[in-house]
């Protein structure tokens, strides 16, 4: 009796406790499947908002640098000849000069949020190499600004110096500006690769030179 009772329930029991086996397994993968999801939707929104800011940055960096690097240039030459023989004709000149100031909003979410840490390590990589090159450029800027106007500096026995010193400042300025503006192009190209690969899209074919065999 006791095993016709047993061979009823056991194979109930076994059943149902697949089930839900196989309900928590679900509910397993859906939570995943949710959580990926989200950290793709993360991932999109963070690179957008890169390109957004690494574009409107460029555009400031080389908005400046034609004007940074006419500064040099007359700074340069007015050394050369030996025109600038007062302190107020030297802060006249520099006084022109303005820092540029750039954002790091979306470097700063993509860290808060961790995203950063869901990314491609070589997309990272370019990230972090920007924002690091972009930091530097703004505290040399606001460094450099802060020492070329110093009443300390600005004293007539100080006077050749202090060009001297504005010169090589404004030449560090103008080379970090091409540089960003490189860097800002390459780390645009690598986040809208990775964007890419994670819609699926295939990557563009490179423009092939076409020949003209009629006009070798």
């Amino acid at each position: 009796m006791a095993q016709r009772a047993t061979s009823i329930w056991l194979p109930q029991v076994m059943f149902e406790s697949m089930l839900i086996v196989v309900s928590i397994l679900v509910a397993l993968g859906l939570d995943e499947w949710r959580s990926d999801r989200q950290d793709a939707e993360n991932i999109e929104h963070a690179l957008s908002n890169f390109i957004s800011e690494i574009q409107q940055n460029r555009a400031r960096v080389e908005d400046a640098a034609p004007f940074n690097q006419g500064l040099h240039h007359v700074l340069s030459r007015r050394q050369e000849v030996r025109a600038i023989e007062s302190v107020a004709t030297f802060i006249n000149i520099i006084d022109s000069y303005s820092p540029v100031v750039l954002q790091a909003t979306a470097w700063e979410t993509a860290l808060a949020t961790g995203a950063l840490a869901r990314m491609d390590y070589n997309l990272v990589s370019a990230l972090s190499l920007t924002y690091s090159l972009q930091n530097r450029y703004q505290q040399v800027s606001r460094i450099g600004k802060a020492q070329m106007t110093s009443p300390q500096n600005l004293s007539q026995d100080k006077l050749e110096l202090a060009v001297y010193n504005a010169i090589r400042y404004l030449d560090d300025i103008t080379s970090m500006e091409t540089e960003l503006s490189v860097v800002y192009t390459e780390a645009e190209s690598v986040i809208r690769s990775a964007r890419r690969i994670m819609s699926g899209e295939p990557e563009p074919e490179p423009e092939s030179l076409a020949i003209d065999l009629a006009h070798p």
